[in-house]
């Protein structure tokens, strides 16, 4: 062989024996073909569509369904006990209006009267209606006997025509009655034992209060509607029979929790066309209190400022969870639920998985879960908010199986890559 041909032969190997660039070799492997290449790729399709649809679904708040109750009535009012096994309920049926107990799937009436508003206390249920009327029973509370009307002195000549409208109390014996008094004003007065305050100075003509409540800090806030003396409606929606409202904040200041005196009703907020109906507490940090109205929300500070609680829709019903996270309702037959996270300052609107053809027009907490009530007998969906943070949540278990098949995806691709090395195909 010439020295140019040994030459030659030599450069030839050298060639050959020349490493292949790392990049090049993963470029080679992954456009090689094998039998199960078309298989993987339809599980991966198969994988990617499943994960979307679960995905989804995921946004569907779980633990949530229709739940008829009182299908011969139409519920007013409702308070339940702290378990959720038993409740005292206002409603209206064919004979009028009666003090109902519901324990499990068993009614009891108790009185047949007008009320206008029930609350759990303590140990029982405090109920008030219209003339002055005022009542209160312990547990069980599960006959007219044990409903025992209260009588106070300081009311003045008559109690006629005194409707009080909510009633905010701890023990039943003392607490505070927002009144409609015989002119229509609203007003508040406090009670202890067998006696009654003078009447804070009513509110103005045209200001409506429809519920009272006490914030932990012992902050009260009630909050209704303002009829506008000069309307704006929108073009089309001029009905001079139904001028059109805005929503309206009061707070009750007092001396003392436990004092009648020097009680004054002060006016924080006038807000958007509509009403407000529900005041919760804010978990935020940012405020003391979230007011509900069929606007949207806003949150009170405890300089009685109020702003805008971005995305949450306007509802006709609120109601807070035991997590503190606040629920909104309004037509649930749109498949949606206004929610404002626990030390969240944002809400969002998510998915039911059901409609249900009803406004939600009384939201209330009982036990674990929060109901949703219509007006119309048998109206009402529950839901359960512990479902959300179980297996049973789709969106926890997707989570548990995309971190199981992403696993498995990894490591069967650790696998490939060290069988290739180790069998040469680099």
């Amino acid at each position: 062989m010439s020295d140019d041909a040994a030459e030659e032969q030599a450069d030839f190997a050298s060639e050959e024996e020349e490493p292949v660039e790392f990049w090049d070799k993963v470029k080679h492997w992954t456009r090689q073909e094998h039998d199960g290449q078309w298989l993987s790729i339809a599980i991966f399709v198969g994988i990617a569509v499943l994960g979307a649809a679960l995905i989804t679904q995921a946004q569907v708040i779980p633990g949530y369904k229709l739940n008829p109750i009182l299908d011969d009535y139409n519920l007013i009012d409702i308070a339940w006990n702290e378990d959720g096994t038993q409740a005292l309920a206002i409603v209206d049926g064919a004979s009028g209006y009666s003090i109902i107990k519901l324990e499990g799937n068993k009614e009891t009436i108790i009185l047949n009267k007008l009320a206008n508003s029930v609350e759990r206390t303590d140990s029982g249920w405090i109920v008030v209606g219209d003339d002055g009327w005022i009542a209160a029973c312990n547990d069980p509370c599960s006959q007219a006997s044990d409903l025992a009307t209260k009588t106070f002195s300081g009311w003045g000549d008559s109690t006629d025509g005194q409707s009080i409208m909510d009633v905010v109390s701890d023990d039943g014996t003392s607490g505070i009655l927002l009144i409609s008094d015989d002119s229509g004003l609203a007003t508040v007065r406090h009670y202890s034992a067998d006696t009654i305050s003078e009447a804070a100075t009513p509110l103005e003509i045209g200001m409506k209060l429809d519920s009272l409540t006490e914030l932990p800090d012992g902050e009260f806030i009630a909050v209704g509607s303002l009829t506008t003396s000069f309307p704006s409606w929108s073009d089309g929606d001029k009905n001079p029979a139904s001028p059109p409202s805005r929503g309206l904040i009061v707070a009750v200041d007092m001396v003392q929790k436990n004092q009648s005196a020097n009680m004054d009703m002060i006016i924080v907020h006038i807000g958007e066309n509509g009403k407000f109906h529900s005041v919760l507490p804010d978990s935020s940090g940012e405020g003391i209190a979230i007011v509900a109205g069929t606007s949207g929300a806003v949150r009170v500070d405890s300089l009685v400022s109020v702003s805008t609680v971005d995305g949450v829709p306007g509802s006709t019903s609120a109601v807070a969870d035991d997590y503190g996270t606040i629920w909104f309702a309004g037509n649930l037959d749109t498949h949606r639920v206004g929610i404002l996270e626990a030390g969240e300052t944002e809400g969002e609107t998510v998915e039911v998985p059901q409609g249900a053809n009803f406004d939600s027009v009384l939201a209330v907490q009982a036990g674990d879960e929060v109901h949703f009530h219509g007006k119309s007998a048998g109206e009402r969906a529950t839901l359960d908010p512990a479902v959300r943070d179980s297996i049973q949540s789709l969106s926890v278990l997707s989570d548990m199986i995309f971190l199981f098949i992403g696993s498995t995806m990894l490591l069967t691709m650790a696998f490939k890559l060290y069988d290739n090395w180790h069998l040469g195909g680099w």
